[in-house]
């Protein structure tokens, strides 16, 4: 039964595309959770679902307490599991995310956690989530201030280590482009928003996907006047 609700709940998270069906998927995997309380496969799936929540959901207040739920969640499936690679994954995710709605101060008294629980996810399952703790770390590294430890080549690195595990998933392509741009090597971002955009065509589910294709258009739009003048 475990199982048949854990297909369940993976059927209707990947359709998913609101907060009401990502809260169907949650019911499911709290209703296994009932019989099987110390499963980390059902416990980070929860803390998945709690992340995807809290991006969707507008009240600040709201955002914060689902963030916080997401990261008590992923805490609790290391507890059970140390080398859980998911649970550490959503761990850094809904801090980093938890960071972001409070300010910068508190996203910089969280650094290190953030860096050192994304290296470790790198080193037991570096394809979790599509190469998720490569992108984590790619954007991570791009968007920090250079005196804070900002670092563009590591940025690249990373990035590109997610193209290379995940060559199907849009996002990588999205974040590299970004980086490539910022650091002027034009052809290289040109290539990979070109591919993000066509692999973005398959997405159903994203709710931050339309402004990444704005983004991403405004760029190509940059890159193709830079390249007229």
């Amino acid at each position: 039964t475990g199982t048949l609700l854990l297909r369940r709940s993976h059927a209707i998270y990947f359709n998913a595309n609101s907060v009401e069906e990502f809260k169907q998927s949650e019911a499911l995997i709290m209703n296994s959770l009932k019989n099987f309380p110390n499963r980390t496969e059902l416990i980070w799936r929860l803390a998945r679902n709690h992340f995807r929540i809290g991006k969707r959901t507008v009240d600040k207040e709201q955002k914060l307490l689902i963030f916080e739920n997401c990261l008590k969640t992923a805490k609790r499936g290391m507890q059970i599991d140390n080398n859980s690679a998911e649970s550490i994954y959503f761990m850094g995710l809904c801090l980093g995310n938890l960071s972001l709605q409070r300010g910068i101060f508190s996203s910089l008294s969280n650094r290190s956690t953030l860096k050192t629980s994304m290296q470790q996810v790198i080193k037991i399952d570096p394809a979790v989530e599509h190469a998720g703790p490569h992108r984590f770390l790619g954007v991570y590294y791009h968007v920090l201030p250079f005196f804070l430890g900002g670092d563009s080549e590591k940025s690249i690195h990373h990035l590109e280590s997610a193209v290379n595990l995940a060559p199907d998933f849009y996002e990588n392509y999205f974040f590299l482009g970004k980086v490539y741009f910022d650091q002027g090597q034009y052809s290289k971002a040109h290539k990979a928003l070109k591919k993000f955009l066509r692999l973005a065509t398959t997405i159903k589910n994203d709710s931050e996907l339309p402004k990444q294709i704005d983004e991403a258009q405004d760029i190509l739009a940059r890159i193709k006047t830079n390249n007229d003048s």
